[in-house]
C-alpha cells in the first residue's frame, strides 16, 4: 500500500487514520460510510451501509438497533466485517473481526448527542420489519412526542 499520499508505517491503523483524513477531506458525503457484513448461524449473509460513528483505538464503533435484522444476526453470530470505500481516492479498506456490544454509558452519550428528532425516529421505529403506512409512523411519532415533551429515554433496544 504505497503512494504519494501515503504515509510510511507498518501499522495499518496509521495508514487507516492517514486514509479517512484525506476521505474527510475529498469525499462529499459521508466518509465513514461504510458496507457491514453480518450473517446468521447459520452463515446466510446480509450487508447494508452503516456510519462508524467513532474509530480509534483498535476500534470501529456503529450504533444499531438491537432488534433490526443487523442486530439479532450479530447476538447470534458476533463476527462481521466492514469495507469502507473511497470512491474519489479509489481506495478501500476491509476489516474483519469480532463484534462486541458498547458500554451501556457510551450507547447513552451516543443516542443524547442525537437531534430530538433523530432520537424519537429511533425510539418508534420497528426497524427491519413492514410498516403498514408512513401515516402509521407519523402518528407513533407525534404519540410519542407527545409523551415526552423533555427528553427522550433511550430505547432498551
Amino acid at each position: 500500500m504505497s503512494g504519494s499520499h501515503d504515509i510510511d508505517s507498518a501499522d495499518p491503523l496509521e495508514l487507516f487514520d492517514s486514509w479517512l483524513k484525506q476521505a474527510q477531506e475529498s469525499e462529499p458525503n459521508d466518509p465513514n460510510a461504510a458496507a457491514l457484513a453480518t450473517s446468521t448461524r447459520d452463515g446466510v449473509p446480509s450487508v447494508r451501509i452503516v456510519l462508524a460513528k467513532r474509530i480509534g483505538e483498535h476500534h470501529f464503533w456503529f450504533f444499531t438497533n438491537a432488534e433490526s435484522r443487523k442486530g439479532m444476526e450479530l447476538a447470534e453470530n458476533p463476527r462481521a466485517s466492514l469495507c469502507f470505500h473511497w470512491k474519489i481516492l479509489r481506495r478501500q479498506v476491509r476489516l474483519e473481526g469480532k463484534v462486541s456490544e458498547l458500554d451501556v454509558s457510551d450507547v447513552d452519550e451516543y443516542f443524547h448527542s442525537r437531534s430530538r428528532a433523530s432520537q424519537i425516529g429511533a425510539a418508534v421505529s420497528d426497524q427491519s420489519r413492514i410498516l403498514g403506512s408512513r401515516e402509521e409512523l407519523e402518528e407513533r411519532v407525534r404519540e410519542f412526542s407527545e409523551q415526552h415533551p423533555g427528553e427522550i429515554p433511550r430505547p432498551g433496544f
